[in-house]
């Protein structure tokens, strides 16, 4: 259950203003026309008010449901004061109304309407046991409409602060989401790159010292032998340290974690061509907007990543293309190589922990990512990803 005291000011002040209006123009005439209860109205006017105010400018928990539902009661206490006092002003009903906004505002969907439903009734058996007649029965019901018009509204000013509420709050969870979900992420990167350092260069390593081993027994009476076996080892070891290379190339992070994204991605295109003697071409849109997530911006950064880390390990390519584009907010990364195309390389469905981390990232972020053949030659990796704007 939902108790709410009003939040906004204004909204506040003027309850405060309507109901401190309504109680000076019903006890004003008892003073203008000396009536002998003029006393008895201005007491009971200054008790409501207080009462009223009280309610207003108090916060709540929910556990003193109790003590709320009192402090109302008591306020129609006081206002049945007001109308059985002759000659008995029906100006004091539109009391009902700053009550009707306050029950709708500050109860659950489930008790309010019961709320109203009792103003309704007492207004009723007011103009009936008043006026003796029909016309007071429909004076009633013309209030009745009232009371059910402003509670309506409160009930939907409410609902849509408690909206507002709710959505910042998911919002917030979900800054927390993703901020695990860049940390699990960091995580997976490293593992990758320890499996890769240890199946590719961990594996020509291991060769190379067996090899190196089986040169230096066979040296003394095979030196020609050994020189070849020799030969071939210096081949392992440049091997594995232009892998090294490349990895490290295509998986080093931004200088600073808030680059922007085009200088990060024409770094990352840099330093890959000069460590793998790879061509690479970029191609980026005018201008990035600003209000792309963090999250989107690195996801962004590590697809360019693996695709050229794929690239440099399987394709066999002379040259890369990379083609970034943005609309709306949609963003998608193309890149392509000459390669040898799909031969050897694996699809974004069935591939390495690389590709399928990449498109479950893309999944996580509302987009997509797959690996197709290219025209005439190579391959052609598609990453793309959703955001919205969310305002706390």
């Amino acid at each position: 259950m939902c108790i709410k005291r009003f939040r906004d000011e204004l909204t506040l002040v003027s309850g405060l203003i309507a109901a401190a209006i309504i109680l000076a123009v019903g006890v004003a005439f008892y003073f203008t026309g000396d009536e002998p209860g003029k006393w008895l109205a201005l007491g009971a006017g200054v008790i409501f008010f207080a009462l009223f105010s009280f309610v207003l400018v108090s916060s709540w928990p929910s556990q003193e449901i109790r003590r709320m539902r009192i402090l109302i009661g008591l306020l129609i206490l006081n206002l049945l004061a007001l109308l059985a006092l002759p000659p008995h002003l029906d100006v004091f009903v539109v009391l009902f109304f700053v009550l009707s906004v306050t029950a709708a505002s500050m109860f659950d969907e489930r008790e309010w309407p019961w709320w109203l439903a009792g103003f309704a009734v007492i207004t009723i058996a007011f103009f009936l046991w008043r006026d003796h007649s029909l016309d007071g029965l429909l004076s009633a019901l013309i209030y009745i409409a009232g009371f059910y018009f402003f509670a309506i509204f409160a009930r939907s000013l409410t609902e849509a602060r408690q909206a507002e509420t709710e959505i910042k709050r998911l919002y917030e969870q979900l800054q927390v989401y993703a901020r695990q979900v860049e940390e699990m992420t960091v995580i997976e990167e490293r593992n990758r790159m320890a499996r890769e350092m240890h199946d590719n260069v961990g594996h020509r390593l291991t060769v190379a010292a067996v090899q190196l081993e089986a040169a230096q027994k066979i040296i003394d009476r095979d030196p020609q032998r050994a020189k070849e076996v020799v030969g071939v080892v210096r081949e392992q070891v440049l091997a594995a340290l232009d892998d090294l290379r490349g990895t490290v190339a295509a998986l080093r992070s931004p200088v600073e974690e808030d680059m922007a994204l085009d200088a990060a991605l024409q770094r990352l295109g840099r330093s890959f061509q000069q460590a793998t003697a790879i061509n690479v071409s970029l191609s980026l849109p005018p201008a990035i907007p600003a209000d792309i997530p963090a999250s989107h911006r690195k996801a962004i950064y590590r697809a360019a990543q693996e695709t050229l880390t794929n690239v440099h390990r399987h394709a066999r390519a002379q040259h890369v293309w990379m083609h970034l584009t943005q609309a709306d907010e949609e963003m998608m990364l193309i890149v392509e190589d000459d390669g040898q195309g799909m031969q050897g390389r694996s699809s974004a469905s069935t591939g390495g922990f690389g590709l399928r981390s990449l498109q479950e990232r893309a999944r996580q972020l509302d987009g997509d990512f797959h690996l197709e053949p290219r025209t005439p030659r190579g391959s052609r990796a598609v990453f793309m990803i959703r955001w919205q704007q969310l305002v706390p």
